[in-house]
């Protein structure tokens, strides 16, 4: 919660590694990723540190780039979803290299007021990392808070915290998705369910936790720092 990175990537090989099945391990994933995620985002939006106007622009592009990964999860074969895979890692080592060369710039971005411009550029990012979030569990958040800091000179802080609002929005959007299938009889609900129980408490707890680092003045001096190397960690992850 404090550097934004998705926690996706971490949970979906844990719960396969647990035995349970890919596709049951996505929706847990993001499921899990609800109840983290849905402390951040009261936290920050208390707090006021989000960019409201980014993420109403965002949450409709965000929806349909999920409903269009979550259907496609129906009919793309696993050897195309790791193509796909590489595709997002290429993407998040280019967003990554950018951050390190932006950490030689002694003048820290400082907000701007989002024109119309800027943000029509943001549609095709939106849509594409959150069509990744609906097929493979990973979070949008992961190309979304490099993208607010680098193109809509966002501080880290600020990216960071809408990354995280978009994000909770996004699994809930998920969720609801889910539930929908399953009533209507074309998937059934994951039946490793009431791992949750233990999942979302661990996650409630760092949510917590995360969120209240950034109230410290020299935390927050190395939150890009934690970020850059958490998704470094990140793509290390996904490629093994």
């Amino acid at each position: 919660m404090f550097t934004g990175v998705g926690a996706g990537v971490l949970w979906l090989p844990l719960l396969t590694v647990s035995g349970i099945p890919p596709s049951e391990a996505i929706s847990l994933s993001i499921f899990t990723q609800i109840a983290g995620k849905g402390i951040g985002t009261i936290n920050f939006i208390r707090d006021g540190i989000v960019d409201l106007r980014f993420i109403r622009y965002a949450l409709p592009y965000a929806f349909t780039g999920i409903t269009i990964g979550y259907l496609a999860g129906d009919i793309v074969s696993m050897k195309s979803e790791r193509l796909l895979l590489y595709v997002f890692v290429g993407v998040a080592s280019y967003l990554l290299i950018q951050m390190l060369q932006s950490l030689g710039n002694v003048n820290p971005p400082h907000h701007m007021e989002l024109d119309e411009s800027s943000l029509k550029k943001s549609r095709l990012i939106i849509v594409s990392s959150s069509f990744f979030t609906g097929l493979l569990s990973i979070g949008n958040s992961d190309w979304l808070i490099p993208h607010m800091k680098q193109r809509l000179s966002m501080s880290t802080q600020r990216a960071v915290a809408t990354g995280i609002v978009i994000m909770f929005c996004s699994v809930g959007f998920y969720l609801f998705l889910t539930a929908v299938n399953v009533f209507l009889g074309f998937k059934e609900w994951p039946h490793h369910s009431p791992i949750l129980l233990s999942t979302c408490s661990g996650v409630m707890i760092g949510g917590q936790i995360g969120t209240r680092l950034t109230r410290f003045e020299w935390l927050r001096k190395t939150q890009q720092h934690a970020f850059i190397i958490l998704l470094a960690l990140s793509i290390i992850h996904l490629l093994w």
